[in-house]
């Protein structure tokens, strides 16, 4: 059953250490969240939407000396036609970005840069929220500078082309140590990724808000004894509708 627009609300107030929390209290821990070196381009970053998944595969396709003309014109041109994409293969539907959706690529921790600076803006102007690479981000300084919502497990500046490849998308795969499924929920901040399953996304999201609900009290009288004003973070939340 996908995962309702009112569980992606809640999951959108709630931190990784919430949802980690309530994971726990499910006699689940340990499964969900990715492994410590998923990492945000830059301080701050922090989402939750709905896991459209790609699968990259390794793959040695060296390029011959040529002109850059030429190598121009063959970069993004299939390699059923004598081109080195790295996005593109027969069989494979391509990835149709949709508002809400976070893009999580397992590319088995390669250097190839399947990310980079372009891709990512364009995946953000059809309302992408995230994205998450067991890979690489290439063009750090400007995915940063444009402020890309993107987690990443390497950086490089290596281009893709004749090392990966596209293997599928929409299907299950394994993402920094985590299975995760298209449909999924993708929670991340700086704290790291966590990925929860889409039939326990509901039970989850509902102890992962009484768990911050219970946070913000108790910072509360934190701020009291510190003669600090409130802020966004300590505001009591509305209660869950029954």
């Amino acid at each position: 059953m996908p995962v309702t627009k009112q569980t992606i609300e809640l999951f959108q107030i709630l931190r990784c250490a919430d949802v980690c929390d309530a994971l726990d209290s499910m006699g689940l821990q340990d499964r969900y969240e990715m492994g410590l070196a998923m990492r945000p381009m830059f301080p701050g970053i922090r989402f939750a939407g709905i896991a459209r998944t790609q699968e990259f595969e390794k793959f040695d396709h060296r390029m011959p000396a040529m002109s850059y003309d030429e190598f121009d014109q063959k970069q993004y041109k299939d390699i059923e036609d004598g081109g080195y994409s790295a996005y593109t293969r027969p069989g494979v539907e391509p990835y149709v970005a949709a508002p809400g959706d976070v893009v999580v690529i397992a590319a088995h921790g390669t250097r190839a840069g399947v990310l980079g600076s372009a891709n990512t803006l364009d995946f953000m102007t059809h309302g992408v929220v995230g994205m998450v690479i067991d890979g690489t981000c290439r063009d750090s300084g400007e995915c940063i500078m444009q402020r890309s919502p993107v987690f990443s497990t390497v950086r490089s500046y290596t281009h893709p082309m004749g090392r990966i490849r596209i293997k599928g998308t929409g299907e299950p795969v394994v993402c920094a140590g985590v299975n995760v499924c298209d449909g999924d929920m993708i929670i991340a901040d700086d704290d790291g990724v966590i990925c929860v399953p889409q039939k326990i996304a509901d039970e989850v999201a509902k102890r992962a808000y009484r768990i911050q609900q219970k946070d913000r009290i108790d910072r509360r009288r934190f701020y009291e004894k510190l003669g600090r004003a409130y802020d966004e973070t300590v505001e009591l939340l509305p209660d869950l509708e029954a």
